[in-house]
């Protein structure tokens, strides 16, 4: 007797009450709609941070390249070189201004570098493309939007 007892204990409030066997649509929509607005935010913010990377690329790149150009010609005692670009090789020959092609042509990238003709750069392109002016000072970039380091 005692066991029956329970038993409808238990049927009676366990069971859910007729009509509620499950979720409303109102309820289903609700989480599909805060379920969407989380992916959204997710979304934008990962765009956010590829764009940075390609900015903050192009920046580091900038310096680099503009470094090599200083060291370049601080170490062959110039003041001005021929203009370059648009380049992405760092094989282009700089030369000082009026000086002959046959001598004195170098480059900020040396495949087989030596005591005479250095490295300058690591590598021998560069990921985006600069023109630089006589006096050595890069002035255009192209790269990504917002690669504005000028």
């Amino acid at each position: 007797m005692h066991i029956q007892g329970l038993y409808r204990w238990l049927n009676k409030n366990l069971r859910g009450k007729k009509g509620q066997q499950g979720f409303t649509l109102i309820e289903l929509l609700v989480v599909v709609t805060i379920l969407g607005v989380l992916a959204g935010i997710v979304t934008l913010s990962l765009v956010g941070l590829t764009t940075n990377a390609s900015v903050q690329s192009c920046n580091s790149e900038y310096k680099t390249v503009q470094a090599a150009l200083d060291a370049f010609m601080a170490a062959n005692n110039v003041d001005t070189i021929n203009s370059g670009g648009p380049t992405k090789s760092m094989t282009t020959q700089l030369l000082p201004l009026g000086a002959s092609v046959p001598t004195g042509a170098l480059s900020l990238y040396n495949a087989n570098p030596s005591v005479t003709s250095p490295n300058y750069t690591r590598n021998g392109t560069t990921q985006f493309t600069y023109t630089w002016d006589p006096h050595g000072k890069i002035y255009a970039i192209v790269g990504p939007p917002g690669c504005n380091v000028l």
